[in-house]
Parts: structure tokens; sequence; C-alpha cells
């Protein structure tokens, strides 16, 4: 997963065992850099507190309460490894200095000379990034129109790698929802039963959510009715994205076609984006919006992997012509199966279960391939969204 910081730029901080004095001069020091409480808790509180804020910063009044502070600090460390905790004291004082770190605190500062100093801790931790062995890949497909088969690949890939792999999908199309019924799957719970509860969201609270297919491909579904979602914040979803990696090793998102402010984030987070076309004029057109907008998001074209389905040698649009437009070339096809993929489709079953020998199911099992070669993949046939020949399709696009 790509850390990018909350969406909102802004640490999460909670205080505790701070006067008023103190209240006051935080809050005039990270005004523009913090989400702050109301006010201080006390230290019997504290750690049911930061349970349920989850925060990404802990100031606590350490000067008063030194034995309470270190304490804090001790079970702080061994439950919230990830959380900021920072001193705050009346005075320098080298022994307490060396006392606080020992204990486990990042920072000991004192108001207003240390101001500069705290800023910079809690904007460093809203854009906090754990270690990139600690989080899985995450995968994000997303049509270039409807009904390129975007639900399909992403519930395929995700049973080709659920063999040997933690593996999660996230059904985050709030236009059609379709992964549970494909896999003929039923949930309690849905990806709109997190949001409400999602800045407090942990590997359990996420483990009770899904439902697990027979594949072993653990599904993060939509719920029926959609009004039942509600507004899906960036975020909402950067915490239940960020859970998932620490809890999979593949997080596949199921995107859909309609851009919001969640599918904006899940873009801009995942390791990979697998934009799905056809080999048709209209979805190789809206396929070239789309990377348009994916240059506005600032996606590199290094993470963008460009899948046709539904290819057949005499495709209207050829694969050099896709990619000559597009200005990446095509990383893979899934050939048109329309037999053995209904069947899947309307029998509830993954296409490999129908027929294993059959085209599409040998080309999906190609398309891991894709998801763990990290190489840089280079544009084929020059031009694409920004400017050049454009092969024959040119005139489509605007450039002739």
């Amino acid at each position: 997963m790509r850390n990018i910081g909350r969406a909102s730029g802004a640490a999460n901080v909670i205080l505790v065992g701070l006067d008023n004095e103190s209240m006051g001069m935080v809050r005039e020091v990270l005004a523009a850099e913090a989400v702050l409480p109301s006010s201080s808790v006390g230290f019997g509180d504290a750690l049911e507190v930061i349970d349920r804020a989850r925060p990404d910063v802990v100031i606590v009044g350490y000067t008063r309460a030194v034995d309470a502070s270190l304490q804090l600090a001790e079970e702080l460390r061994r439950a919230y490894p990830n959380i900021v905790m920072v001193a705050l004291a009346d005075m320098p004082d080298s022994a307490a200095i060396l006392g606080a770190m020992r204990a486990g605190y990042k920072e000991f500062v004192v108001l207003p000379s240390d101001a500069n100093r705290l800023r910079q801790t809690v904007h460093g931790a809203a854009f906090h990034q754990a270690d990139d062995e600690e989080k899985g890949r995450v995968i994000s497909l997303i049509g270039s129109k409807g009904g390129v088969g975007v639900t399909t690949l992403a519930i395929h890939l995700a049973a080709e790698l659920a063999g040997i792999h933690r593996v999660l999908v996230i059904d985050l199309d709030l236009g059609m929802g379709d992964v549970a019924p494909m896999m003929d799957l039923t949930s309690r719970d849905s990806i709109g039963d997190l949001v409400a509860r999602s800045d407090r969201l942990d590997e359990r609270m996420l483990s009770a959510a899904v439902v697990v297919h027979k594949s072993k491909v653990n599904v993060l579904t939509m719920p029926d009715d959609m009004q039942n979602v509600g507004e899906i914040r960036a975020d909402d979803m950067y915490n239940i994205i960020s859970v998932a990696a620490l809890a999979y090793q593949w997080v596949i998102i199921d995107c859909g076609t309609f851009t919001h402010d969640a599918v904006t984030l899940a873009l801009q987070v995942s390791d990979t984006t697998i934009l799905t076309t056809t080999p048709d004029v209209t979805a190789v057109r809206d396929a070239y919006r789309r990377m348009r907008s994916f240059t506005t998001l600032g996606l590199e074209k290094e993470r963008i992997r460009l899948v046709v389905n539904r290819w057949h040698k005499a495709a209207y649009v050829s694969k050099k012509d896709i990619a000559q437009n597009l200005g990446i070339p095509v990383a893979a096809t899934v050939s048109d199966d329309p037999r053995h993929v209904e069947q899947a489709v309307n029998e509830g079953k993954l296409i490999r279960d129908v027929n294993r020998r059959c085209d599409a199911a040998r080309d999906i099992a190609t398309l891991v391939a894709i998801l763990t070669d990290d190489g840089p993949v280079a544009p084929e046939g020059g031009g694409g969204p920004e400017g050049g020949s454009g092969g024959w399709l040119s005139g489509l696009f605007g450039r002739r």
C-alpha cells in the first residue's frame, strides 16, 4: 500500500493530563496541524479514550505526573506501537528527557520554545508510513466504462492469489456492487457497517465484517440496499484500506466505473491500478479519458496496467492502436469466452470451476504475473493522453 497520509492532512491528537494553560499553548501551536479534542483527559481514562479514538499522536502533561506518564507510555508502547507519544514539560531537564525517551516518548518539548519541533512532529505523524513489509499489496481495478468486466477480473484475480496468500476483495462499486452475488455469497455486514466506525477500526473488527468464499477469498461486500452505504469519505476509505493492508497480503479493490472520493483515494494508495477495457472504439475512447483523469490524480504510468478483456483476433481495435492512443502497453488480454463466463456468472461459480482449460480461465491465471511484476512499464508506440501520433483513432481523441 502506498502511504499518502490521512486524506485530511491533519493528525488526530489526544491530550492527557494537561492543565488549561498547557491546553491553550497546544491549541495555539497546532491550530493548523491537528484535529484537537475539546478537553484533556485524565490518566485514568486515557487508555479507554485512546482505544476508541486511535489517534496519531498522544501529548502527555509530563512534569506534574511523571510516574503516571511513564506508566502510560509503557502501556501504549505495548498496545499501540505506532502512536507517536510526546512529553510536554514545564522546563527542560536532562534526567527527565532521558527517562521519557527510555519509556518510549518520541519527543520531549517545552512550550513555547519548542513550538516548531512540536508542529513538525505532529505533521509527520499525519503522514506516518508503516514499514513496507508490514503492509500487503493493494490492487485497484477500474473500468473504462460500464460492462467491461471489472468485477469478474477482480474476483478471479483474488481467487488465483488465494491459493497461497491471504486475500481480501473490497467491493467499492457504488453503482452496482456485484461481487457478493457473483460469488454466491451472503454477508451480514458490509462496507457500510465499517464506515461509521472507521476511525476506530482494527483487524479484529474487519475480520468480523468479511465473508469467506470457498476459494478462501475474503470479501467486504457492498450492501443490497445501496442507500444504506451513505457517504464514504476519503478518510473513511483510507482507514479501511490501511487496516486491510495490515491484515491481508493482497487487497483487491473493485472500483467499478463511477469515480467518487473513496475511489479516488483507493486509486491513489494502490500499488497497482488495473485499467480494464474492451477492444471497441467506445471503450478505448473512455479508457483514454480515464488515463487523463489518472494524470490529474497523480497516478504515474508505472503503476497502471492495461488489460483488454473479451479479446479476440477479429477485434475492431488492435492492441497496437490501443497502446498508441493510451500511451501505455497492453499488459494482458483475456479471451472473449462468453459461454463459460456467462455460465460461471449465472451459477455463482469461478470460471475455472466451470472449465479449467477454457481460454478465459487460462488468461486470468496469467494475470497474476502482472501483479507481481514491479518493473516499470514503458509506453508502447508513443502517443497517448499527452499527445503524439496516436494511430488511426486519433481523430476520436481530438488530436487531428
